[in-house]
């Protein structure tokens, strides 16, 4: 689906796995891609009945991204890339924001575990003049939301969610096997937001939300907007703005149970 999207622009497509797209994520490959695209889930492992457990980075791969980042690597992360490296606090600030598997602290308060839903909504376009809101207008989804914490005051929102009210189900009863009529699961509420750019290091970044489906990618105005997302995170203008909008990539603790070295 993703090759689709580059192919209609007349991009080369790419595709690595994890986890060995952690040896691309390196600043000798800079020069590799225009753009990175993160659609995956590193630092989580995930097992139906047993506790979310954080793994990694270890320190080369850490460091590894946070010098990527210090290079300018424009790339857009997509959908459950929220979740990723959730034993590294700062890999938050660089999305701009955290999908939590299991009750967690972030930036010093504690977080139950996220929540999500799938339900139908409009996608409402909120800076029509940013590059990657070129040419897109509001357009309606079937795709899920999330329910977790999001930095909306250190982010340039894009998209936002017109969704009609209902309950999210919580992640961790859902991964251990324990969810029940009675659940007491509470979270602080839903945030609209479901599309930002921000910088990290001296690197532009895109989040995009929605992307659980083939009906989402399937559509218009959704593939318009990753490969504006793309386009524009590999672009000069980008470059530029991240370059004057630095901000500090903190390594993750050394801490034996989050790093494997």
């Amino acid at each position: 689906m993703l090759a689709a999207i580059c192919a209609e622009r007349g991009w080369v497509f790419a595709h690595a796995e994890q986890p060995a797209a952690q040896d691309w994520l390196r600043p000798e490959h800079r020069d590799a891609f225009d753009a990175v695209l993160c659609h995956d889930l590193p630092g989580l492992r995930l097992r139906r009945g047993s506790a979310p457990t954080p793994i990694g980075p270890d320190r080369r791969v850490a460091h590894g991204l946070i010098d990527l980042l210090a290079a300018g690597q424009g790339i857009v992360f997509l959908h459950h890339a929220l979740a990723g490296w959730p034993g590294w606090p700062g890999w938050a600030e660089v999305v701009g924001g955290r999908y939590h598997y299991a009750p967690a602290t972030l930036r010093g308060e504690w977080w139950p575990d996220s929540g999500y839903r799938h339900t139908g909504f409009l996608a409402r376009v909120v800076e029509p003049t940013h590059p990657v809101c070129a040419g897109v207008e509001d357009f309606a989804l079937d795709d899920e939301l999330y329910c977790c914490p999001v930095f909306a005051d250190d982010v340039v929102p894009l998209l936002r969610a017109d969704a009609p009210t209902g309950p999210f189900t919580e992640t961790y009863a859902e991964v251990i096997g324990s969810r029940s009529a009675e659940s007491t699961w509470q979270h602080p509420p839903a945030s609209d937001l479901i599309a930002w750019a921000k910088t990290a290091g001296r690197s532009p970044i895109v989040y995009v939300q929605p992307g659980d489906g083939a009906s989402t990618f399937a559509a218009p105005q959704f593939r318009r907007l990753i490969g504006n997302a793309l386009a524009w995170v590999a672009s000069p203008a980008a470059a530029a703005w991240a370059n004057d909008h630095p901000t500090e990539v903190i390594p993750p603790p050394p801490d034996p149970l989050h790093n494997t070295e």
